[in-house]
């Protein structure tokens, strides 16, 4: 691998010396804060030299323009450091493809059956909690307004009612706060950026744990009750996700751990036990995290749309179809607990899909096609009401990013007191707020006794069980409060203001909707609605990334839709001030500043519209909402990425984007090549390594995986020469293998080996040093493990059974139950006995056989695509002219259709003799390789063919290998693949023997 050539050194800036260490090893060890290096990686020195003409050359074009940028860009770069990143490509060692190659179509069947199986479980699970935190949210909200209602009915005044909502809100938020601050830290605000984060492939340790999940759902139940402005169905993403992972692994390390061990919580196979590699992990999180927002809005496809739109990097049908049956059946669920609670013994006789997550009377009542149009010119309106929500929502990120800021700075995510008081000040200061607006609102006359009775119309508490809206008032109007009015009046502060904030989001929307069409529209006072819409958006942006479990959906919703309806308003009073009779639907409206709002702030389309469609129940209103979610999304894009994307920047953590979405960062991977940002200094493992040296390897450094190769020396070197790979090792693995003690060759079993390697050496010139290094006339370890390298079966340490496999198997998955790399190493290490030390390890059976490798000479975006699609944490670099075996097309690998290619070489191997009728079991050694000119129907006659005969097919059925011997001995055994016979001989493959021992070459 060649190193770049040094530019010449400027007189005032040193320039650094190419390091082996690679591109970002370099950059990190910058001090971002030197002039002189900010300068030197921006291009204000090209613009000097240039004698300042203003245009640079485009293949520079993506580089900092000046040192501040530079600045910035390195501070990023070493805010990733701190990550870890995960690997979603599949592990394919030996032990494994023993157990994949032995595996039955039976198993393979039960192993899809439990796919949907455990699909379904997540879904009812995660219909099960939602109800949970629902009836939790319903109580608790229930209390305190009940309690302030009373206070107001019976001591009238300020101070009783204040102190009574205040003191109710301040300890409900204590419990939030505490939470977060003493219990889990990761359970903090809505959890999506850091769901997203590890769904893209890094690991955050502790996300998806138990008790993470309790935290986050008890969580925001007390965040709700204590008045902060947030909803729920942020925190259920990570709840579901959660859920999600625990069911797909059938297993809990947490629990595991509370038992000390002394009993694995961990599910055989037989109990769903299949899904434990990091790939499926991530599949059936992803399924969680849609079950989690369907059950939170009581919406299956808007949920499902959210995994594959906003939490989901690596797409497949697969996700979809189970996310689709997860989300249907946790929304069934929850309706099914919400009905069972409300009309318990009359289940069966309860009318289902009457509601909306978000309405306030039942589709008896809602009128939606009386009250939801829109005319032809009312759509050039929605799209600037997007383009407005587009704005605000940048506004309200910039905003958000700003105190975040603040808050890292003075309320640092180590100081649990800080966070705790920042939780129950904001709590204190926004139930006053609240408690003011409704306490100083404005008596209005109630509307008449004919108009309430469609007002008030309601037959189906679910709609204020679902919506957190609390117990409705068992005296007096539900919608028109009357707190400290007189008779015949009602509070129109108190109506907004004096609600939990879904209720707050219900009325806004639908109040008014039963009224006949022939009637006027409900209209919010502008004292009251004004207001509301300046002090929620105030208020949502500092309690987004508060110390609390918080979401932001219903907020935004909230803020959209009486910023909808505000403009709604302004449209009437224009359409009345032209003369117009036509009448303003201001329900539309409000709906459409919902849904421009929310996709302005999270850059969500096809999520945000049928979302807000399913749970206002506004089908007639589909064209208008895409159109202003894509006007609120190309407005927002021009100012940055939405808010959850921002938090993730905001971490720093190392999230891959899709290379379509990101021109910018395309442009500078084309301009890049891999060996530009490629480590030429490996640090690897011997195929055969001395346990001493291992621990030693371990010790010295903190990689996450080693490449295994005999030519350690030549790897580790700076001068970038290629080196023989022979596959890729995780730590996790070599600490299984030394806790276990599996893959152990004493030395008395590799002296043997010794003295017969020096004696071939000799016997063939001698000198030559075989791989692992010069053989030493003391022996070292180094030379008893290069010695097993060459001369002990690389198979020998795979049990021989197919149950001792898959318990080993087992024992070395990371999932659900892991060795933590850095806080197990060291008690692992103490575990081992001198005479361990002493051993080789053989790391063959369980090293990465087939890592990722890219030319030397691709692009960063070609590198870039492949890192991304296959969800890899590394991926190796070869020489510009690396040696080619062969090349497979689409025809060749294809097994779904047509020629089943794939299919028919594997019948082919059966017909050979080299499967044991018994048990469907192949020989001691993996199926062999075999030269497709062996049976390549188009050459002629086939020395395979009388494996087709009715004798051969017998010998076959009788297992004695008879077929493959009289294959051998066909008189036209030299017909078939003479072109092809230099090309097979020059280099024999993994099971060739076999294919020579019975004739064929």
């Amino acid at each position: 691998m060649a190193v770049a050539r040094r530019p010449p050194e400027s007189d005032t800036v040193p320039l650094l010396q190419p390091s082996p260490q690679g591109a970002l090893r370099s950059h990190l060890m910058l001090d971002d804060n030197d002039p002189q290096v900010a300068d030197k990686f921006s291009m204000s020195r090209l613009r000097r030299s240039m004698h300042g003409r203003r245009q640079v050359p485009s293949s520079v074009h993506g580089a900092p323009v000046d040192a501040e940028e530079t600045r910035q860009t390195l501070g990023r770069l070493k805010r990733m450091a701190g990550f870890e990143g995960q690997d979603f490509d599949p592990m394919e060692s030996d032990l494994q493809r023993e157990i994949a190659i032995h595996r039955s179509e039976h198993d393979y069947a039960i192993a899809d059956t439990w796919r949907w199986l455990l699909s379904i479980l997540i879904g009812a699970v995660m219909g099960v909690l939602a109800f949970l935190v629902d009836w939790g949210i319903d109580a608790m909200n229930g209390f305190k307004f009940s309690a302030v209602t009373r206070a107001v009915a019976t001591s009238g005044g300020f101070a009783a009612p204040y102190l009574t909502h205040v003191g109710i809100s301040l300890m409900f938020a204590l419990v939030a706060g505490g939470l977060i601050s003493f219990v889990e830290p990761l359970a903090a605000g809505s959890g999506i950026p850091e769901v997203k984060t590890y769904l893209n492939g890094i690991h955050i340790r502790g996300l998806l744990t138990i008790r993470t999940l309790i935290t986050k759902l008890s969580g925001i139940t007390f965040s709700i009750a204590a008045g902060l402005i947030a909803g729920k169905e942020g925190p259920f993403v990570h709840g579901g996700g959660i859920v999600g992972g625990g069911i797909g692994g059938m297993g809990s390390q947490t629990l595991t751990q509370l038992l000390g061990w002394r009993r694995r919580i961990q599910a055989p196979r037989s109990l769903g036990g299949y899904f434990r590699n990091a790939a499926d992990h991530r599949d059936f999180a992803a399924i969680g995290t849609a079950a989690g927002v369907a059950t939170a809005f009581a919406a299956p496809i808007g949920g499902l749309l959210f995994c594959i739109e906003e939490g989901v990097s690596f797409y497949s049908t697969s996700i979809f179809w189970r996310g689709f049956l997860a989300t249907c059946v946790g929304v069934l669920t929850l309706h099914i607990l919400a009905d069972a609670k409300d009309h318990p013994g009359h289940l069966l006789a309860t009318k289902f899909g009457r509601f909306r997550d978000f309405g306030l009377y039942t589709d008896n009542y809602a009128s939606y096609g009386s009250r939801m149009f829109y005319h032809v010119w009312d759509v050039p309106i929605f799209c600037c009401i997007g383009a407005l929500g587009g704005l605000l929502g940048a506004l309200f990120i910039h905003l958000n990013v700003r105190i975040t800021q603040f808050r890292h700075r003075h309320i640092p995510f180590r100081s649990p007191w800080r966070r705790l008081a920042e939780v129950v000040c904001l709590s204190f200061v926004t139930a006053s707020i609240w408690f003011l607006m409704a306490w100083s609102s404005p008596c209005r006359p109630l509307p008449s006794p004919d108009d309430l009775r469609y007002l008030e119309i309601d037959d189906d508490k679910n709609l204020d069980f679902l919506a957190g809206g609390g117990t409705p008032p068992a005296e007096g109007l539900e919608h028109f409060p009357r707190l400290w009015c007189p008779n015949g009046t009602y509070s129109a502060h108190g109506q907004l203001f004096l609600v939990p904030l879904s209720q707050a989001l219900r009325l806004i929307m639908h109040l008014g909707e039963p009224l006949p069409e022939a009637r006027p529209a409900w209209e919010f006072p502008l004292g009251a609605t004004l207001p509301f819409f300046v002090l929620c958006f105030c208020m949502m942006c500092y309690t987004n990334g508060v110390g609390a479990s918080t979401g932001m959906f219903v907020p935004s919703l909230a803020v959209g839709a009486v910023g909808g309806r505000l403009a709604g308003r302004f449209v009437a009073f224009l359409v009345k001030l032209a003369g117009s009779q036509l009448p303003v639907s201001l329900t539309a409206y409000s709906v459409i500043g919902a849904a421009a709002f929310l996709g302005g702030s999270t850059r969500m389309t096809m999520t945000t519209t049928v979302m807000v469609m399913e749970t206002t129940g506004a089908l007639q209103l589909v064209i208008p909402l895409m159109l202003t979610v894509f006007f609120a999304k190309i407005v927002g894009d021009r100012y940055g990425v939405g808010i959850d994307d921002t938090h993730v920047r905001l971490r720093g953590a190392p999230v891959l984007d899709e290379p379509a979405l990101d021109v910018y960062q395309q442009m500078i991977d084309d301009k890049l090549t891999v060996s530009e940002l490629m480590t030429t200094s490996l640090i690897t493992l011997p195929p055969v390594v001395p346990v001493r040296r291992l621990v030693d390897t371990l010790r010295m450094c903190n990689h996450q995986a080693f490449p295994v190769t005999p030519e350690v020396e030549k790897a580790l070197g700076a001068t970038g020469e290629p080196f023989e790979l022979h596959g890729l090792i995780l730590r996790s693995t070599l600490l299984h293998l030394l806790r276990s003690r599996r893959g152990f060759v004493e030395p008395q079993a590799s002296s043997p080996l010794l003295a017969r390697q020096q004696q071939q050496q000799t016997g063939s010139g001698g000198g030559r040093a075989f791989p692992g290094g010069p053989v030493l006339a003391n022996g070292s370890s180094a030379d008893y493990a290069a010695a097993a390298a060459v001369q002990l079966d690389e198979r020998a340490h795979i049990p021989s059974s197919r149950a001792e496999q898959q318990q080993v198997l087992e024992e070395m998955q990371q999932i659900p139950l892991k060795i933590r790399v850095r806080e197990d190493q060291e008690a692992i290490i103490a575990g081992l006995t001198p005479s361990d030390f002493d051993a080789l390890l053989d790391l063959r059976p369980f090293m990465q056989r087939s890592p990722y490798v890219v030319n030397e000479d691709a692009s960063l975006s070609r590198g870039y695509r492949l890192f991304r699609t296959m969800g890899l944490r590394h991926m190796f670099v070869s020489p510009p002219h690396p040696l080619v075996s062969g090349m497979v097309t689409r025809k060749d690998i294809i097994t779904g259709g047509c020629p089943y290619n794939a299919k028919l070489a594997l019948g082919r191997k059966a017909n050979m003799g080299l499967a044991d009728s018994q048990d469907a079991q192949v020989l001691r050694r993996r199926l062999p390789f075999i030269p497709y000119s062996a049976y390549d129907p188009t050459a002629g006659s086939s020395r395979l063919a009388p494996a087709d005969s009715g004798s051969n097919l017998g010998a076959q059925a009788r297992g004695d290998g008879s077929a493959a011997l009289e294959e051998a001995e066909a008189p036209d055994a030299g017909a078939a693949g003479d072109r092809y016979q230099p090309t097979i001989t020059q280099r024999r493959r993994p099971g060739e023997a076999e294919l020579a021992s019975v004739g064929v070459e």
